[in-house]
């Protein structure tokens, strides 16, 4: 199976969505720029949920301070971040007050944690030992991972906390 056909055939399906919800939602540059943090997040993890149960020899699923050795723990974890994702990426993009920013609140406390104490230890002790990897054959090296990762996976959720916090509350008073 080619399981980066796989991957980009539901990025593809996610990004088709997600497109049309930002056009039918009232946009602004924090909607756009944590959603597309979120959908990223979801494409990235959107194989390891099925390709941890189904193929004995796949090496385990690493993500941040998430990491699960083979089988079932990788589907259940990779399943979550992917789930999670994908909910909070299409609840920013439709930037709407009230209750469901909760999930974008909680959602990018969790995954600024998740993602950015390992990119802050890896930017102060050594920033060219950041990576990208994507499988087995695409690998961003150093410095150039380190400014990406910071600006694709950790800023938007840093930002994305108060701001959606701040959505949610909106409605309630």
């Amino acid at each position: 199976m080619n399981w980066a056909l796989f991957a980009l055939s539901i990025a593809g399906v996610m990004t088709g969505i997600w497109i049309l919800v930002l056009v039918k939602s009232r946009r602004s540059f924090m909607s756009i720029y944590v959603s597309f943090a979120f959908l990223l997040l979801a494409a990235m993890n959107s194989v390891a949920p099925i390709r941890g149960y189904v193929d004995p020899n796949y090496v385990g699923y690493g993500f941040g301070l998430l990491h699960a050795s083979k089988g079932l723990s990788v589907t259940l974890m990779a399943g979550g971040v992917f789930l999670v994702s994908a909910v909070s990426a299409f609840a920013a993009a439709r930037n709407r007050r009230g209750a469901g920013m909760w999930i974008v609140a909680v959602a990018c406390s969790a995954f600024a944690v998740i993602q950015g104490w390992p990119w802050l230890e890896g930017v102060v002790h050594d920033p060219a030992s950041n990576a990208i990897q994507f499988g087995e054959y695409l690998t961003i090296p150093g410095l150039v991972a380190s400014a990406l990762l910071g600006a694709l996976l950790v800023v938007p959720f840093g930002l994305g906390a108060p701001w959606s916090a701040r959505r949610a509350l909106a409605r309630e008073r």
